[in-house]
C-alpha cells in the first residue's frame, strides 16, 4: 500500500508537467500523453516496490513490513453460525509483494486510479470470538493467524484545494477509496472452545470452508482500516504542494 502513498507525492509531477513534453519520475522519463504516462508510471513503480519492505528513505516512504491495523471487528449470522468476532492488534505482511497493474490518469477530472495485486497477505494478531454454532454456544479468546491470496486493489484517489492563510490554496486529498476482491482466505483460532477441542475443529473447519463468507464481513473493515491509514499521510503529501501548481483554477 505504500505504492500508493510514494503515487500521491509524485502527482504534482504529473499535473504540473502539462506544458512539458515528458516527466522525471524518480528517473523514469515519462511521455506526458495520458495513456503512455500510466503506462511509465507502472514500471516506475514496480521497479522499486521490492524496496518497500525496508523503506525507500529518498521518498520518504518508511518500511511497510508488518503493516499494522489496530483493530477489526465482525459481526456474522448466516446457515449454522452465528457469532461476533474482534481482532486486535493485527499484523500484516506481504504488501511488499504487491505489483502494480495498471494506472490510469485523468488530469482533466483529478483523478489517479491504480490497480494492484497482492499474491497474499499473512495476518497474526489477538482475537475475541462469542457465539453459536449449530445453536451450540461457543467462545474463545487468543491468537490467531489467516492468509488471503490472490487480493486484487482498486484505489482511486481524488484530488481537491484546500485555503491556507496566505491566501494560496494547497493540494488536498479530496477522496481516496480502496476497494479489493480475495481469491481465497484461511484462518486458524487458537483456543477456540478450550473445553471442547472438538467444537473448536468444527468451528476453524467451518470458517476455512466458508472463507468467502468470513471474507466478505471483513471486506469493509479492511477497507475502512486501510482508508483510515492511507488518508492522514495522502493529506500529509498533497498539504506541501500549491494547488494552483496543479489544479486548473
Amino acid at each position: 500500500m505504500w505504492s500508493v502513498i510514494w503515487l500521491l507525492g509524485t502527482v504534482s509531477s504529473v499535473f504540473g508537467a502539462a506544458g512539458n513534453g515528458v516527466i522525471n519520475f524518480g528517473g523514469f522519463m515519462c511521455p506526458r500523453e495520458e495513456k503512455a504516462l500510466g503506462g511509465c508510471l507502472k514500471d516506475a513503480l514496480n521497479t522499486y516496490i521490492p524496496q518497500l519492505a525496508t523503506g525507500v528513505p529518498e521518498f520518504g516512504v518508511p518500511p511497510c513490513e508488518p503493516l499494522l491495523v489496530p483493530s477489526l471487528s465482525v459481526q456474522q449470522s448466516t446457515g449454522p453460525i452465528s457469532v461476533t468476532s474482534s481482532y486486535s492488534e493485527v499484523t500484516v505482511r506481504g504488501p511488499s509483494t504487491m505489483r502494480v497493474r495498471d494506472v490510469k490518469v485523468d488530469a482533466k477530472n483529478q483523478k489517479v486510479i491504480a490497480k494492484i495485486f497482492i499474491p497474499e497477505l499473512r495476518m497474526k494478531g489477538h482475537y475475541n470470538l462469542a457465539g453459536h454454532l449449530l445453536m451450540i454456544p461457543i467462545e474463545g479468546e487468543g491468537k490467531f493467524s489467516a492468509k488471503y491470496g490472490d487480493i486484487n486493489v482498486n484505489v482511486t484517489i481524488v484530488l481537491g484545494r484546500l485555503p491556507r492563510a496566505n491566501g494560496k490554496d494547497v493540494l488536498s486529498c479530496k477522496q481516496l477509496d480502496v476497494k479489493f476482491q480475495v481469491g481465497y482466505a484461511s484462518v486458524e483460532l487458537e483456543n477456540l472452545s478450550d473445553s471442547d477441542n472438538d467444537l473448536g475443529v468444527a468451528m476453524n473447519k467451518y470458517l476455512n470452508e466458508n472463507w468467502q463468507k468470513l471474507a466478505d464481513e471483513l471486506q469493509t473493515p479492511m477497507e475502512d482500516a486501510l482508508h483510515d491509514f492511507l488518508k492522514p499521510l495522502a493529506d500529509h503529501a498533497f498539504a506541501t504542494l500549491d494547488a494552483d501548481d496543479i489544479l486548473l483554477p
